[in-house]
């Protein structure tokens, strides 16, 4: 049965057609890859191949497998995916071997549009000494990333937290200033129906409250897609990725200048930045991050020679303003 649909989808231009037809064949059935392999004889009822079809009919509209089956693989991490969260994919890996080497011991890490969480929960997993606050402007999908880390494990030392970018790092959970007294927020993700900013209850605030919090590192895999070019995009990610995390303005630079121009003032001294661009944005980034005082601006290119992340560090006292 499975071999049935891996023609249909080969007929049909599918690059991964065995893969993904073996894959959701086993789903649809609660076989193990192992499984599928060693009882291809064995025949399959109705309501098995029924379950197979719609699947298999899914994914011919251009939907992933890994949203068909609701995870994706990550640093060998499995996360749990939802409408509002984009794929962790394998280029954003090589943002997480830089985080682990640069954390500094017992650091502390901002992820900003954290989605499934994939990336601050990869870092944390490596290093149990680093704990971590994540943002992310959606409700949704901080549900998924909370869920995420309490199946690997790090959920106590990651705070989420809900707003756009920096936001949620000024403001109270009910909006406006912080209160400097503030030191609990909110309820534990998960608990109650939330209305508001995600928290969790910290030890180690500042004593000037959640304004005057400093990280070693922040990190970000904003979105750096162009308005426009997000309408070209395969379907499975024009169609069905939240749009959300794709379009990032006119000139695909929006998030990266809000990065620059605010990430200073939230970093230690000596602190680092490191962004994931698209390949053809290493200049315009890094004109952004020199622009507004930062130091040590570097391309890192990925193992397809293309430029995948942007670093660059905190120097004390230069913050500007980025264009």
């Amino acid at each position: 049965m499975w071999r049935q649909w891996r023609d249909v989808l080969v007929r049909l231009g599918f690059d991964s057609a065995a893969l993904d037809a073996k894959r959701l064949t086993a789903f649809a059935l609660g076989l193990s890859d192992l499984e599928i392999a060693t009882r291809e004889g064995e025949p399959v009822d109705e309501t098995g191949a029924q379950r197979v079809a719609e699947l298999l009919q899914r994914r011919l509209t251009g939907e992933s497998v890994a949203r068909i089956v609701g995870e994706r693989e990550f640093y060998g991490l499995a996360f749990g995916l939802n409408a509002a969260t984009l794929e962790p994919r394998p280029e954003t890996e090589m943002l997480v071997d830089l985080g682990i080497a640069a954390l500094p011991a017992g650091g502390r890490l901002l992820d900003l549009g954290t989605g499934t969480g994939a990336i601050a929960i990869a870092v944390l997993v490596n290093r149990p000494d680093v704990t971590a606050v994540a943002t992310d402007l959606s409700v949704e999908a901080l549900e998924a990333a909370g869920r995420n880390a309490a199946r690997h494990g790090v959920a106590e030392r990651l705070e989420f937290l809900q707003g756009s970018w920096f936001e949620p790092l000024t403001t109270s959970r009910f909006g406006g200033e912080v209160d400097p007294q503030a030191r609990v927020r909110g309820p534990l993700l998960g608990e109650v129906p939330v209305k508001g900013p995600l928290t969790r209850p910290t030890a180690d605030l500042s004593p000037k409250g959640r304004g005057e919090e400093r990280f070693d590192l922040i990190v970000s895999n904003p979105p750096y897609i162009t308005s426009a070019v997000v309408e070209t995009l395969a379907p499975e990610v024009r169609d069905f990725d939240p749009r959300l995390a794709l379009d990032a303005g006119p000139d695909g630079l929006t998030p990266y200048r809000i990065i620059a121009a605010e990430a200073a003032r939230y970093l230690t001294p000596g602190g680092r930045v490191l962004v994931e661009i698209g390949y053809d944005q290493g200049a315009a980034v890094t004109a952004l991050f020199v622009a507004a005082g930062f130091g040590d601006v570097a391309v890192h290119r990925d193992l397809a020679g293309l430029d995948r992340v942007i670093s660059a560090h905190h120097i004390e006292g230069t913050t500007r303003t980025a264009q």
